[in-house]
């Protein structure tokens, strides 16, 4: 029986109803496990690979901080200048920096305050990088040195990762709280992190490193 999808439908039911569609006009002796695999493939579309797909596997780092780098890689965190132009008003200048108006590429690529913490944080895993690297930059080293499951991938990825969450943890408390840190309490609570989220060989090299 045919129905029409409600507008308001969710995008998850309206899959969930399409494929029933097409699985009602298969003959039932044509479905098995390589038939429901091909439907499957065929409503997920072609899709181009993200060139940071490397950061998402093997990351120790905590599942929120890796859905907070997931939804940063995407551009898709709820920067001032976004909810601006959905007519939000607020303060659209940079928390940290104060220089500037807050868009993704400036929050995590060219803020002042941002580039500091991560040089902190890069220069206590004593990784060699250039931190003065633009956002395009910046991403493009580290998801070319996150390729793999080295101890030196994961430990960069894992970093990464918490500094994403962190430093939007710091935006959100300064603009939501009134609170603020230091450039070295936001560094140190990331690499606090990861050191208690390692395990085996990488926990060994971190125990190796001083704050």
């Amino acid at each position: 029986m045919d129905m029409d999808i409600p507008q308001q439908t969710s995008w998850m039911v309206k899959k969930i109803i399409e494929a029933r569609g097409i699985i009602q006009q298969l003959p039932t002796s044509q479905l098995n496990q390589s038939s429901i695999k091909q439907i499957y493939l065929g409503m997920l579309g072609n899709h181009s690979r993200v060139t940071w797909r490397a950061l998402m596997f093997h990351n120790d780092a905590r599942p929120k901080a890796r859905f907070t780098m997931w939804m940063q890689c995407h551009g898709r965190l709820m920067t001032t200048d976004r909810l601006a132009k959905w007519g939000i008003q607020v303060n659209t200048i940079c928390c940290f920096c104060n220089g500037t108006n807050e868009t993704h590429t400036h929050l995590f690529g060219e803020c002042s305050f941002a580039k500091a913490v991560w040089g902190r944080l890069i220069q206590w895993l004593q990784i060699q990088v250039n931190t003065n690297h633009d956002y395009a930059q910046k991403m493009a080293w580290i998801t070319a040195k996150a390729k793999g499951k080295s101890c030196a991938a994961r430990l960069l990825k894992m970093a990464y990762a918490e500094y994403v969450y962190g430093l939007w943890r710091e935006r959100n408390s300064r603009i939501f709280e009134g609170t603020s840190r230091t450039i070295e309490q936001v560094e140190r609570e990331m690499a606090c992190v990861c050191n208690i989220r390692a395990q085996g060989g990488m926990r060994a090299r971190l125990q190796q490193l001083r704050f």
